[in-house]
């Protein structure tokens, strides 16, 4: 009778978990344990005994039906279910908080640090020491190896200069094969002075032309550049060549064809690596002419993305900075990071009939946001060339702006891409196929080395990004601006080791 008593406590607390229930069980508990352990004295007495006993079950029993169906359980029951509600809620917003700060530290220790490093080995000094001061991650061994070659051009702490005999002397005693570089094309410009990092001075003997030299650690470079470098006041006793031209249309085309059959009717060929400012729409199958066995030029390094890029005779290049226009290099001391940028975003674009642009820039004018927080500047003609002015306009407006809007023009490759990474700007890069015989994966170069861009299939996607924007820290955007930048030198070492690579397989590998 104890035990049943006790069980029937447990079930009215466990159901109803009012104090008053708990309490009516309670007492039913204790008359049942005293009428079990009272003597009986007469029958009497145990008849009324257990007929109270009875009357309180039943008592109980009613209470307990009461409450079950009154109105109290019911509102215990509401509220019960809102706590429910409000534990399964914060639990939610807990693991959401979890994961966000979780993401928010993985992603800031993949950025760069905001200060210096300058660690180097025991044998450097002076100038020797410049490092890179940032980190990428799965790139950070190759990065390693590339400090050990940051300055080619130095040899015993001595810059090598056309003009300075002794160094000239001293490279002639190391017997190093010469390469001779002959710029046509402004994209030989962005080799030389954006990825090699090589200077120039004008050529006394030649008028109308600049020359420069650099020490790889397998040959020496000796660059041509400017109007006086022409078929006829180049040497002819070179064994090494690499030739720079224009392939964009068919004017540059002809005069390239006039560089490449001048050279082809020499007594003795030089062996020619031809570097390309592609075709847009990648119509370049004149090349094949020239091509061993039936030309001089055992490999060609150009522009966009021709579906024939094979990495043996065929390779990529990326177009680079609108050096044919004077875009400079930007200094490290020209990019801010840990300051804020007055633009969100910029677009400073000409307008193609037919083209996205024309839709990019009716919603920014039309946009109350981007309107008052972004820069605009459109023009309705294309521009060959830039004034001084123009020119630093167009540089401060990418140092002060967070993002750089890039759409396609004739093919989705354009400068602004590159010049944007140059300033610490993050692209918002328009990821599609342009008319023409280009491979329909546009962009394969850029993507292959993972870059810290936004891409994106269509601008409708903008608003959508720029309302992310406004949530992001200062903290975080300045650590974009760093990563962004930093990037961007590293990518240039990589094209450096990749052409020193082509070079040396191509050109001075034994027969």
């Amino acid at each position: 009778m104890n035990n049943l008593l006790l069980v029937l406590w447990w079930v009215c607390k466990g159901r109803c978990g009012g104090v008053r229930m708990c309490w009516t069980a309670g007492v039913v508990s204790l008359y049942g344990s005293m009428a079990e352990r009272r003597p009986s004295a007469s029958p009497t007495t145990t008849t009324t005994h257990l007929y109270f006993t009875k009357e309180v079950q039943e008592k109980s029993l009613r209470e307990t039906h009461r409450m079950y169906k009154g109105p109290g359980i019911i509102l215990r029951r509401i509220l019960l279910g809102v706590c429910l509600i409000q534990v399964v809620i914060t639990g939610y917003l807990a693991l959401c908080i979890f994961n966000s700060a979780y993401s928010t530290v993985k992603n800031i220790k993949s950025f760069p640090q905001l200060e210096n490093k300058r660690k180097i080995g025991d044998n450097l000094e002076g100038e020797d020491k410049k490092t890179l001061d940032f980190d990428i991650g799965e790139n950070q061994a190759a990065i390693v190896l590339a400090q050990q070659e940051m300055k080619p051009h130095v040899v015993q702490g001595m810059d090598v200069k056309w003009d300075d005999a002794h160094v000239r002397k001293a490279s002639a005693l190391i017997n190093l094969p010469v390469v001779e570089v002959w710029s046509k094309a402004a994209v030989g410009t962005y080799l030389w002075q954006h990825i090699l990092e090589g200077r120039e001075s004008l050529d006394e003997t030649v008028p109308g032309a600049t020359i420069g030299e650099l020490r790889m650690p397998a040959f020496v470079l000796r660059y041509r550049s400017g109007p006086g470098v022409i078929p006829d006041t180049v040497p002819h006793d070179v064994k090494n060549v690499v030739l720079v031209i224009n392939g964009r249309t068919n004017d540059k085309v002809k005069d390239a064809r006039q560089w490449l059959d001048h050279i082809q009717a020499w007594e003795t060929p030089p062996v020619t690596i031809l570097v390309m400012l592609g075709n847009e729409k990648c119509e370049n199958m004149w090349i094949d002419n020239y091509l061993v066995p039936k030309g001089p030029v055992v490999a060609v390094v150009l522009t966009y993305d021709d579906p024939r890029v094979d990495q043996v005779t065929f390779h990529q290049w990326p177009l680079g900075v609108a050096t044919y226009r004077q875009f400079p290099v930007i200094g490290d001391d020209q990019i801010s990071p840990e300051s804020p940028r007055k633009f969100v975003c910029n677009l400073r674009v000409t307008l193609h009939a037919n083209s996205s642009r024309i839709e990019l820039h009716n919603f920014m004018k039309n946009d109350p946001f981007t309107s008052s927080h972004c820069l605009i500047s459109i023009r309705d003609r294309w521009v060959p060339n830039e004034t001084i002015d123009s020119m630093d306009d167009y540089v401060k407006s990418l140092l002060q702006s967070d993002l750089t809007l890039c759409p396609s023009g004739m093919n989705a490759e354009t400068y602004r891409v590159y010049e944007a990474l140059s300033a610490g700007s993050t692209p918002i890069i328009e990821d599609v196929s342009t008319e023409g015989h280009c491979d329909s994966n546009p962009w394969r170069l850029l993507k292959r080395h993972g870059p810290p861009v936004i891409w994106i299939k269509s601008w409708d996607q903008l608003p959508k990004i720029l309302s992310k924007e406004r949530r992001y820290s200062k903290q975080y955007k300045a650590l974009r601006r760093l990563r962004v930048s930093q990037w961007y030198e590293w990518f240039k070492l990589k094209m450096r080791d990749r052409f020193i690579s082509i070079v040396t397989s191509s050109l001075l590998q034994p027969d």
